[in-house]
């Protein structure tokens, strides 16, 4: 793991990427932590505890440069049930990311607790593994501190199957959410799903989350779905568990890397 205890630290009113929060395929911050910051963002904006971000979604617009980040949250709509948000990334004065979250206000309603199970064993027994091959020689970051227990990993025949965990928080001292947790692990279902008979390597320009409840425990599920075609443009899709459940869905768009 690289030698670091938290994916950015503070630097006055920014936030500077630590190596751990680093991208495999050059000095940039990874999407997953930039993802993380902005559920951070999100929930620093917000006190009300019982409005849920139902869904939130990340434009990757620009590569985030390792350097200190400013964020900004504009509220857009802060009604009963409905609250909407606009937040911006800029580094170096140029915008580099940008989000919107819905926020909706739960209500009791009856049904039985969580969600449809996994269709797969939990993280139990299971031994740990890696996101990308080491053998990649790829450069050192977030990927490399994801914890990774595989069911049936990039090369199955059908979907990936895979439980993730983030041991490292946000921010020094502070724990990771459950929102910034997810958050921080759905940029992988890009690198995690199926190879298939169209080879990329990929990489996703967005992250979008649908959530109907909070994670619960420090183990995320994913089961992934990548859908591409020859014009090297795709969709990778996968259904969110924790060990109770279903949490949601996910969705990123890709396209093929060119390396070179």
């Amino acid at each position: 793991m690289l030698d670091h205890d938290s994916l950015f630290t503070r630097d006055g009113d920014r936030f500077a990427p630590t190596e751990a929060a680093g991208n495999p395929w050059g000095e940039f911050t990874g999407g997953g932590p930039v993802a993380g910051l902005v559920a951070h963002a999100v929930e620093a904006a917000v006190d009300d505890p019982d409005l849920f971000v139902a869904r939130l979604a990340v434009d990757l617009v620009r590569p985030v440069p390792r350097s200190p980040i400013d964020v900004s949250v504009e509220p857009l709509r802060t009604g009963k049930r409905l609250h909407v948000l606009d937040v911006t990334l800029r580094a170096g004065g140029r915008t580099v990311t940008r989000a919107s979250a819905q926020l909706l206000r739960k209500s009791e309603v009856d049904g039985p607790e969580g969600g449809d199970p996994p269709g797969f064993a939990g993280p139990g027994g299971i031994a740990d593994g890696h996101l990308l091959p080491p053998e990649l020689g790829l450069r050192p970051g977030v990927h490399d501190v994801v914890e990774v227990r595989w069911l049936a990993d990039q090369s199955s025949a059908g979907p990936s199957r895979a439980w993730m965990r983030m041991p490292l928080p946000l921010l020094p001292g502070e724990p990771l959410s459950p929102l910034s947790h997810v958050a921080v692990l759905v940029d992988c279902i890009s690198a995690a799903s199926p190879v298939g008979p169209i080879f990329g390597p990929w990489i996703n320009t967005d992250i979008t989350l649908y959530l109907h409840r909070a994670l619960r425990g420090e183990w995320l599920g994913v089961e992934i779905h990548r859908d591409v075609q020859p014009s090297g443009i795709g969709v990778a899709r996968a259904a969110l568990y924790d060990e109770q459940g279903s949490i949601g869905t996910a969705h990123e768009a890709v396209m093929v890397n060119q390396l070179g």
